[in-house]
């Protein structure tokens, strides 16, 4: 897919999310739905007039949020693309399984990316919290959820992506595997 999902209408993204077609995905949809989590945490801190230093993080994470959706279209067709690939011969089959490899690994960083960026959402909506107008904590906290179980699917299918490579034996397993672990324990510690 070569435009990005956030070129579409609201109403055309919500189509393709439940057509029959793979993408986008659990992994875009996460990503898009961290974004406007984090969005409503940048609003409140907007609106609050509160620590700019605060919004300005916000603002930097945020386009890092947002391109996320569409490299989690981009890493699931490459995995495609592998598995489609010809296995005829052993040399086409060790390419394709090669190919299937490396797409499966990047199909498995995505996420872990993902995660990661919802975590330093995560701390910053910690932070705005205690700095913005009463009335405006419920979109704080409506943010922190939102990117809260943005990160559950992105964890998700990192999980899923991994057990993959692990069936295969994949050298970049093990480094993914803690890499994995060391972000659920730090999502577990933002509540």
């Amino acid at each position: 897919m070569s435009e990005s999902l956030w070129s579409l209408p609201a109403d055309e993204l919500l189509r393709r999310a439940a057509s029959s077609s793979a993408t986008p995905g659990s992994g875009a949809v996460a990503a898009i739905s961290g974004s406007l989590g984090l969005a409503l945490v940048l609003m409140a801190l907007e609106i609050s007039d509160a620590d700019a230093k605060l919004r300005r993080r916000g603002e930097s994470l945020l386009p890092r949020l947002t391109a996320a959706a569409d490299r989690d279209v981009a890493a699931f067709a490459a995995v495609i693309d592998a598995r489609g690939m010809g296995k005829d011969g052993e040399e086409e089959r060790v390419e394709r399984d090669r190919a299937v490899e490396r797409a499966t690994v990047a199909a498995t960083e995505g996420p872990l990316d993902l995660a990661g960026l919802l975590e330093e959402g995560l701390e910053l909506s910690e932070l705005a919290e205690p700095l913005v107008k009463a009335e405006l904590v419920s979109d704080v906290r409506s943010g922190a959820e939102l990117m809260r179980a943005a990160a559950s699917v992105a964890v998700r299918a990192a999980r899923l992506n991994l057990g993959a490579l692990e069936r295969e034996g994949a050298a970049p397993a093990d480094a993914l595997r803690e890499r994995l672990e060391r972000l659920e324990a730090a999502l577990d510690g933002r509540g």
